[in-house]
């Protein structure tokens, strides 16, 4: 469970930075005793890599929540961990919009190694949206 944990947060990162949105293909890797997380099309015709037009649309949308707040949802969202939003966070999330909220979680979700709990990743999505908008 540490290791996905650790796989999660350095992708949510990998999002946040615009590597993955900008160049799928491109491999990352940390330090060898870590691991490595390969951002490759999970298919060979290249069907789950993002267009351009939501690359940028992404990027845009993960610039106005930033890394702090962004790495906070996505704990809570993909790994489940109940922790505080801060109020700076939810008027981030705000701010960014329901919009940029659900393609953002969306775009995680068509990942192969988040496709399984799909259902559960956007229950908890829109449980953090309805606590932010309280």
């Amino acid at each position: 469970m540490e290791n996905f944990c650790k796989v999660s947060i350095i992708a949510f990162f990998v999002l946040a930075s615009g590597v993955f949105l900008s160049s799928p293909t491109q491999a990352i890797r940390t330090s060898e005793q870590d691991f490595g997380l390969a951002l490759e099309p999970s298919s060979d015709n290249g069907d789950d890599i993002i267009p351009i037009e939501l690359s940028h649309y992404l990027r845009e949308c993960l610039k106005k929540i930033g890394e702090e707040c962004g790495s906070i949802f996505f704990t809570r969202i993909f790994i489940g961990k109940k922790n505080v939003i801060p109020a700076g966070c939810c008027q981030k999330l705000l701010d960014m919009g329901e919009e940029c909220h659900y393609t953002i979680t969306e775009t995680v979700i068509s990942r192969p190694e988040f496709t399984a709990n799909a259902t559960l990743y956007e229950t908890r999505a829109v449980d953090v949206w309805n606590k932010c908008s309280q």
